[in-house]
């Protein structure tokens, strides 16, 4: 049956995949199919592709998403396929056959005689449809039925924002309208362990910040003090709760919560229990700053990633002393000009304890071929470079793929104790080398997600898992700007 064929590669094109999913599409033969399902999946595809490119490419892509849609409308009465050939049309510089489409569909829906949908997507089809037509009032007013139809599917209305977006940019008029309708923010968690004696006060200013910002997902590690105070406080208010710790659990749950207290221990294992997930590399057995930095950058840029999934934005909440200076992956989300919030807790004293061992994070390009001079030929024959900085190694890897576009790149995010060899058996960029696709830089999950922070600039799909000798990768794959 095409269905679950059709299913599946849907399922990839949402997940960000797009160059998979059109891959799979022809692969099933479908690329000449006339059923209309079929058809509306082909024109999504076209129009994911086309929003990612310029010029000419983006004009023809457009217009052949557009065509598709217009033949699947054409087999049944089917407003979704309709609503998307109308707004392709305008995109593409075609107002008037934007303007008979959008027509045709307002009335489709005022009859009643087309395929039955959803009350969200109804309403969404005729809002986008009004404000294809000028009309911003019945616009906003549709748009507004659309959304307490379905409060909850932010996904969905990611997906309508998105569109709106198109259209609102390309008429030249605000997008103000759309931010009172934008799911919740994510939020990036980070305090101090020192807090001061009476918590209750940290608490309350604590609640007072989430209440202002309402998201709906916080990501974040769980060191004690401020950083389990918070998810408390988020977990109370319904938030969802991702933990991304810089180690391994045990390793985590004993140098950063553990010593500082056994008080602490209950509310971390209540917490990770209440979770709605967890991310706590196994590999890195030893807490240094440098894999506290890199967890950070991972856990902002799954903030990010959620944020951008859902057509919202993503918010740093950090509780600290004055004089803290801030951390590496904090600067970074402040040169990109990202929303921080910072509550100051003076009469907080500073753990004491051990120095943290000396580590340092490396990020490791790999290739099947010697791509640059200063790559070096590793045991089992390939071929790697390795960065003290990821902007580095990013930068080298664009100059790589503008000179060599047929070759694919591994890259990897490395946190190395001083004796560490960067090239062992245990290396990943190593191992997905063979897997990355022509022209991307294929990223093990979740450090991929930092890139997210590290590149903003660069596309970044989903790609599944690669099966390594280490057993299922899941992966990532990231293709520089100018592609």
């Amino acid at each position: 049956m095409i269905l679950p064929i059709l299913a599946q590669i849907r399922r990839v094109a949402r997940s960000g995949d797009t160059v998979r999913a059109w891959t799979m599409f022809g692969a099933a033969g479908l690329l000449p199919s006339r059923d209309s399902d079929a058809l509306t999946l082909k024109g999504r595809l076209l129009k994911d592709r086309a929003l990612r490119s310029e010029g000419a490419e983006r004009a023809a892509l457009l217009d052949e998403a557009r065509q598709a849609y217009l033949q699947a409308a054409s087999d049944c009465r089917a407003t979704y396929p309709l609503i998307n050939a109308a707004t392709l049309a305008f995109l593409n510089d075609r107002p008037a056959d934007a303007a008979v489409l959008a027509r045709q569909v307002l009335a489709l829906l005022d009859n009643g005689d087309h395929v039955q949908e959803t009350r969200y997507w109804l309403a969404a089809t005729a809002a986008e449809a009004h404000l294809l037509l000028g009309d911003e009032a019945a616009a906003r007013a549709a748009l507004a039925q659309a959304m307490t139809a379905a409060p909850d599917a932010w996904e969905d209305h990611a997906a309508t924002l998105r569109q709106f977006h198109e259209i609102l940019t390309r008429q030249g008029r605000s997008t103000a309208i759309l931010d009172p309708l934008r799911p919740p923010p994510s939020l990036y968690l980070s305090g101090i362990i020192g807090l001061p004696d009476n918590e209750e006060e940290a608490r309350g200013k604590i609640e007072a910040a989430l209440d202002q910002i309402a998201p709906g997902a916080a990501f974040g590690a769980l060191a004690a003090g401020a950083d389990i105070l918070i998810a408390e406080c988020a977990l109370f208010r319904g938030i969802q709760l991702h933990i991304v710790l810089p180690t391994s659990l045990d390793v985590f749950r004993q140098s950063s919560v553990g010593r500082f207290g056994d008080h602490w221990l209950a509310r971390f294992d209540r917490l990770i229990d209440m979770a709605d997930s967890l991310e706590a590399p196994d590999a890195i057995t030893s807490l240094s700053n440098a894999a506290i930095d890199k967890g950070c950058e991972i856990a902002m840029g799954l903030a990010l990633r959620r944020a951008d999934a859902f057509a919202t934005q993503a918010i740093a909440l950090h509780i600290g002393r004055a004089s803290d200076q801030p951390a590496p992956a904090y600067r970074l989300w402040q040169s990109r000009t990202l929303p921080v919030r910072k509550i100051i807790l003076e009469q907080s004293m500073p753990p004491s304890g051990d120095a943290l061992p000396k580590a340092a994070n490396k990020a490791v390009l790999a290739s099947t071929t010697r791509l640059a001079p200063a790559m070096r030929e590793s045991a089992n024959g390939l071929h790697f470079q390795a960065f003290d900085d990821m902007a580095t190694a990013m930068l080298q890897a664009s100059l790589i793929l503008r000179d060599w576009p047929d070759h694919g790149l591994a890259l990897e995010y490395q946190t190395v104790m001083p004796n560490d060899p960067i090239d062992g058996e245990e290396c990943l960029a190593l191992l997905l080398a063979p897997a990355a696709p022509a022209g991307s830089i294929c990223m093990p999950w979740p450090q991929a997600a930092a890139m997210a922070l590290q590149g903003p600039g660069y596309r970044f799909e989903i790609a599944g898992e690669v099966m390594t000798r280490q057993g299922d990768c899941p992966v990532g794959h990231y293709y520089p700007p100018s592609s």
